[in-house]
């Protein structure tokens, strides 16, 4: 398993696919900020949009654009050009998704709508940008696309089924277009990017239960002690520590979450000694202590 394929085990990402979009003349549609561990995304089948952010930023839709909000920020989907008022859609039932329609019959605009689920305090989705907006052309995630088109269209048996499961597969394909696009400036992608560094925090993944030194690490990376702390603090924004401790709390959440594992068992398997030294840091990155995380969940 590469860094990048561990990053989203870790998250457990799971997609959905909620909706369809078709939308005729001018239009606004108005979406809050989404709950911790929810990122929606919207696919463009057909025509153009404008999406607007709080903060005053712009981004223009077309066909075959994916966009993905990885923190759920809140924004408006609008038709392009003007300032129009929100806009109620009306809601056919009774296909494989719930089909929201604005006008005749007739659109201007043709878009899937989803979701991408994942485990809160995930270092993968605290990592990327505000928006990410990747466009399909060819390739294997226009082909993706197309599929979950064409399951949207049918009454397939299992449709929701392969929507859903698709879905999830959209995700790894979208975050491969971005690494290989746009790439990090900062961040724990970032460190899988450096040349020096990255090889150091690529054995922090593959084993974060092992015990871990500065000096261990600064001898993979072929550095100084020093040299090593200051690159890696400027290129992931926190020390090693920071994200090594985010990573065991990540797994600990996960087995916590699949597993009938005591928590002495997923102390030591994350890295901790003491049961009473991994509650409370789990404590301090998820606000509840395990035991009680585990029975919500």
């Amino acid at each position: 398993m590469n860094s990048i394929d561990r990053l989203i085990s870790m998250a457990n990402v799971r997609g959905s696919l909620d909706l369809r979009c078709q939308f005729q003349g001018e239009w606004a549609r108005e979406h809050e900020q989404e709950i911790v561990g929810k990122a929606p995304y919207h696919i463009v089948l057909a025509g153009e949009c404008r999406v607007d952010f709080h903060n005053g930023t712009r981004v223009k839709m077309r066909a075959g654009d994916i966009l993905v909000l990885p923190n759920g920020a809140p924004h408006v989907i609008q038709s392009p050009g003007g300032d129009p008022k929100p806009t109620a859609a009306k809601i056919v039932t009774g296909g494989v998704l719930p089909l929201h329609k604005i006008g005749g019959a007739s659109s201007d605009l043709d878009m899937l709508c989803g979701s991408f689920h994942f485990n809160q305090a995930s270092l993968l989705f605290a990592a990327l940008p505000e928006y990410l907006l990747i466009p399909t052309f060819d390739g294997p995630l226009s082909s993706l696309v197309e599929m979950l088109r064409g399951e949207a269209d049918g009454e397939r048996i299992c449709s929701k089924f392969m929507l859903d499961a698709l879905s999830k597969a959209l995700f790894a394909l979208v975050i491969r277009e971005h690494v290989a696009g746009n790439g990090q400036t900062s961040g724990s992608l970032a460190l899988l990017s450096d040349k020096r560094i990255g090889p150091a925090w690529q054995a922090m993944l593959t084993d974060p239960a092992f015990e871990w030194t500065i000096d261990g690490l600064a001898d993979i990376a072929r550095m100084s002690r020093a040299t090593f702390m200051r690159a890696f603090v400027r290129v992931a924004g926190a020390s090693p520590w920071v994200l090594l401790t985010q990573v065991r709390m990540e797994l600990a959440y996960n087995l916590l979450s699949h597993s009938h594992l005591g928590l002495n068992d997923i102390a030591a398997q994350v890295g901790y000694q003491s049961q009473s030294a991994f509650s409370k840091k789990f404590k301090e990155c998820y606000g509840q202590a395990p035991g009680k995380i585990r029975r919500e969940i």
